[in-house]
């Protein structure tokens, strides 16, 4: 892949079983800025061959050994956005946390403010604030909509169970 890469691409994240969607990826000279999380192509142009973005963030999303997101990105937002958006990267595939754990987490003590800071969130499945949930469990609140979150839920909890019957 070129590390000149540069526009908005598409490509399909697939959670076999628990279903599929797409993504739209944001490259900018070869750094990725913004992923979308949708329901359809969006009419972009799919991803050109070679491109890696869709593959790594399925590896990430399974909990596979994979620490850190090997390609290019950039996060941009307010320093309070990173620190939190940093925080919701501990939490690891499969768990949750709710927006009042991460704040106190943060010691900000605002669930209020540790939602907003999540829905300014780039790079989605990155900083994977989908592992983020109400109080009481519920799911709320998700760019790409609350049953992409409640799959990326289901399938990080799915890769977690297998791993743990493996060892």
């Amino acid at each position: 892949m070129s590390t000149k890469l540069h526009g908005t691409f598409c490509d399909k994240i697939d959670l076999s079983p628990i279903g599929s969607f797409w993504i739209g990826l944001h490259i900018e000279k070869g750094i990725l800025v913004r992923i979308e999380l949708l329901a359809n192509e969006k009419g972009y142009i799919p991803v050109p061959y070679g491109c890696q973005y869709g593959f790594w963030l399925k590896k990430l999303l399974s909990g596979m050994g994979l620490e850190k997101f090997p390609l290019p990105f950039k996060l941009r937002g307010t320093d309070f956005q990173k620190r939190i958006w940093h925080l919701t990267t501990t939490i690891r595939p499969g768990t949750t946390l709710s927006y009042g754990e991460l704040a106190q987490l943060s010691c900000c003590n605002s669930p209020r403010a540790v939602g907003q800071a999540l829905r300014r969130n780039p790079l989605p499945i990155i900083v994977p604030c989908h592992r983020v949930i109400g109080k009481d469990g519920k799911l709320t609140g998700f760019s790409g909509g609350i049953e992409i979150k409640r799959m990326l839920i289901q399938f990080e909890r799915m890769m977690r169970n297998e791993d743990s019957s493996n060892e």
